[in-house]
């Protein structure tokens, strides 16, 4: 059964946590935090449960309860979750997708009897052995559209989801399979609703332009590399930069 899926990265994790790993917690936090609420205010029964896991440290994925067939919920839950994250201090790339997604943790039969715990942390005698539980193509494929070129921290949707544009979502480029969603100024009333429902309050657009041009303008080198530069053209961002300078 195919389900809607998210990935959201947390872009520079390799340059900020050995600096000051705070700046990376603090964001990854406060994402967190906000999914959470939305999980238990907006969408917490089924038919429209989420599933989320951190990925890898600095990855994160969301995967709907069921098949939607619409693409505005994942758009609007990836736009608030890189908005908030924005807020806090970090950025992402994000992808959306659909596939299946399973509890592997029955696939690894070798581990059962001498390492299985009850917290689902098997032992290494007196070291520890922690086992991604889960797999499928919700994953694979959200991972491949957050990942894939263009690189920036921008938004990938997968065009199989996307036959028309919902109301409010501002899509920058078209390349083939790829649709690139601006998360800096779209605004759907989905957001809006589930904005609302768990009390979040986020900045203007003008503000997060000038959020994300003060962040990409702070990389240094790669702000005049294509990371940067797709960064703030995938988001409608660079007239806001021409009009600062």
């Amino acid at each position: 059964m195919n389900r809607w899926a998210i990935f959201l990265d947390v872009e520079g994790v390799t340059k900020i946590y050995p600096r000051d790993h705070l700046k990376f917690f603090v964001p990854f936090d406060a994402m967190l935090g906000a999914l959470c609420r939305v999980g238990a205010k907006v969408y917490p029964e089924t038919p429209v449960r989420l599933f989320a896991h951190q990925v890898g440290g600095d990855g994160l994925v969301v995967v709907s309860e069921f098949a939607e067939g619409r693409p505005i919920v994942p758009i609007s839950l990836a736009v608030l979750l890189m908005q908030v994250l924005l807020v806090s201090g970090a950025v992402a790339k994000g992808g959306i997708s659909e596939g299946d997604l399973s509890d592997v943790t029955g696939c690894f039969p070798s581990v059962r009897e001498p390492c299985t715990a009850d917290d689902g942390v098997g032992r290494l005698g007196g070291g520890l052995l922690t086992l991604f539980p889960v797999m499928g193509t919700a994953l694979i494929n959200s991972h491949r559209f957050a990942t894939r070129l263009p690189r920036g921290c921008r938004l990938g949707v997968d065009s199989a989801l996307m036959d028309h544009v919902p109301p409010g979502v501002v899509v920058t480029q078209r390349d083939g399979e790829l649709v690139v969603v601006d998360w800096i100024h779209t605004e759907t009333t989905t957001m809006n609703r589930i904005k609302e429902k768990i009390g979040l309050r986020l900045p203007t657009c003008h503000e997060r332009e000038a959020l994300l041009v003060s962040y990409v303008r702070g990389t240094g080198e790669l702000a005049d590399s294509d990371w940067g530069l797709n960064s703030l053209r995938l988001n409608g961002c660079e007239a806001f930069e021409r009009r600062e300078e």
